[in-house]
């Protein structure tokens, strides 16, 4: 029996995490009405000492990053699909090396996402907030439960394999008891 890793808790250090130096001026509406969405520039992220967080990622370029705050309940979705604008060879990059979807959760509850693993609903429960997760963006159909307020970051780009594989191998030992698989 093979399986899939859908969401899993990332190691990485969190503390100090405290984004309140932002540039509201990039607002984006695709995301609406679940979530309110602005993108993150380069001069926000390093204000608010963000980037020390994002170095720890296995990333060698980041399209795109964006601070969502949730307006309502989210109904079942996946986060990257066909459709969205990529870079050159980005969409292929992500389905070659799921999971790839880095999420920041810097407020909100540790047990607000429900992932479907082919045959139930399971809650994704985080070790605590701020937290770093790993979710499968083309194939983990997931949902987010009342928690009006929850404040994520959304990371996409390209990652170094072998820093990524790495970093999988190191949290899953860490929290395997929170990984949620889905059986092929």
């Amino acid at each position: 029996m093979n399986s899939l890793l859908l969401f899993l808790p990332i190691d990485i250090d969190m503390s100090g995490v405290n984004f309140t130096q932002f540039d509201k001026s990039v607002k984006l509406t695709a995301y609406n009405p679940y979530w309110e969405s602005t993108q993150i520039t380069r001069d926000t992220i390093v204000k608010n000492n963000f980037d020390k967080i994002l170095n720890q990622l296995p990333f060698t370029e980041i399209s795109v990053v964006t601070y969502k705050i949730q307006q309502s309940i989210v109904n079942s979705h996946v986060d990257v699909y066909p459709s969205m604008n990529f870079k050159d060879g980005e969409l292929e990059h992500i389905r070659t090396h799921e999971p790839a979807g880095y999420r920041f959760v810097l407020n909100g509850n540790s047990d607000s996402v429900e992932v479907f693993n082919g045959q139930e609903w399971i809650t994704a429960y985080t070790p605590n907030v701020p937290c770093c997760y790993l979710i499968n963006s083309t194939m983990a159909k997931h949902r987010v439960k009342e928690d009006f307020g929850r404040t994520i970051i959304y990371v996409r780009g390209i990652l170094d394999p072998e820093k990524h594989q790495s970093l999988i191998t190191l949290s899953y030992d860490k929290y395997k008891d929170y990984a949620i698989e889905s059986v092929l």
